[in-house]
């Protein structure tokens, strides 16, 4: 019998409290509920968080809560994604302790190193169906795939003589579009759905999902042609600290930019408040050795808190404005 929210919560917190007596001799506290674990405030000011839900996003949520309530150090516990969340840990200061959690006992955890993988080689044919005009190949984790303004249309799978093109809006459609246009050649199939997107995904359009979605990728595909709307001379996009699980997984789009004095910049758009999105670009602007963050959003999403976080990043953050494409 499946576990309640409540019940996951309750035992959350009883592992919680029972770790950190055990380990750090805290038995007092305030619990406070979160919905990725449990977190504890203790009497001399120190905090405890057990992430259990999506660790490494988790993290960041973590970071906040202590940064609101002013904690003076932070002791972080997980079973998983143990070695990300301590290496986006040390980009912070001061830089919370990870503790890797097995059973009862609990061991500090070693940062693990951010890699990439690289995409299978495109077979000629397959490059040749995706040279449609507006659509841009985009490598992320392994996988190829061709966008339209920072929205999926098509993605490349198998190797070799099985290698092929699936099209439509995001990997469910991509199978639902191939079923219901089955005469359809991938170029003709192609061109219809860019052509569907095109329609919605420009200024001006009227309210549609198609321009609701990944907008943080529209911005960031705006900002490759026009840099200098936030002060850089080139913008050119990265994959990722972690792949998506699909089109409507909250994360930040990066890039990698270079002002006109030659310093570096991890760009990372995001929209609404994300409160992964400072640890997500310190991982990667670690990974790519920018001098600095650049964080680009909407002013309503400047939330204090997540200011908060950004000054504790031990590379230098700023926040600015790019235009909304979809207005």
């Amino acid at each position: 019998m499946a576990l309640s929210s409540e019940q996951k919560a309750g035992l959350w917190r009883a592992k919680l409290r029972s770790l950190a007596k055990d380990h750090f001799a805290r038995g007092e506290g305030i619990d406070y509920d979160v919905p990725w674990g449990a977190a504890i405030a203790h009497e001399d000011g120190a905090w405890t968080a057990l992430l259990e839900v999506l660790p490494e996003r988790s993290f960041g949520q973590a970071l906040v809560l202590a940064a609101r309530n002013d904690a003076k150090s932070l002791d972080v516990l997980t079973n998983s994604d143990v070695a990300s969340v301590a290496r986006r840990a040390q980009l912070f200061e001061p830089s919370p302790l990870i503790w890797r959690v097995d059973g009862t006992e609990l061991a500090l955890a070693e940062p693990s190193e951010l890699t990439q993988v690289p995409a299978a080689p495109l077979e000629p044919d397959v490059a040749a169906l995706l040279a449609v005009d507006g659509v841009d190949l985009v490598i992320e984790h392994g996988v190829t795939v061709g966008e339209y303004r920072g929205l999926e249309v098509a993605r490349v799978t198998g190797v070799g003589a099985e290698q092929r093109l699936d099209v439509g809006v995001g990997a469910y459609d991509q199978g639902a579009f191939a079923v219901m246009n089955p005469d359809m050649t991938p170029t003709e199939s192609l061109a219809s759905v860019v052509e569907q997107v095109r329609t919605h995904r420009q200024s001006g359009a009227g309210p549609h999902p198609i321009n609701r979605l990944v907008r943080e990728r529209w911005i960031r595909w705006e900002l490759e042609r026009d840099p200098a709307k936030i002060g850089l001379a080139s913008v050119e996009p990265v994959e990722p600290a972690s792949p998506r699980e699909g089109i409507k997984d909250a994360g930040i789009a990066p890039a990698v930019g270079h002002a006109e004095d030659g310093t570096s910049v991890l760009v990372a758009c995001t929209v609404g408040i994300d409160l992964d999105a400072i640890p997500a670009a310190a991982d990667l602007a670690e990974l790519h050795q920018t001098d600095r963050i650049m964080m680009v959003l909407a002013d309503r999403d400047r939330h204090p808190l997540v200011q908060a976080v950004a000054r504790q990043s031990k590379r230098p953050v700023e926040f600015v404005t790019a235009p909304e494409p979809w207005v």
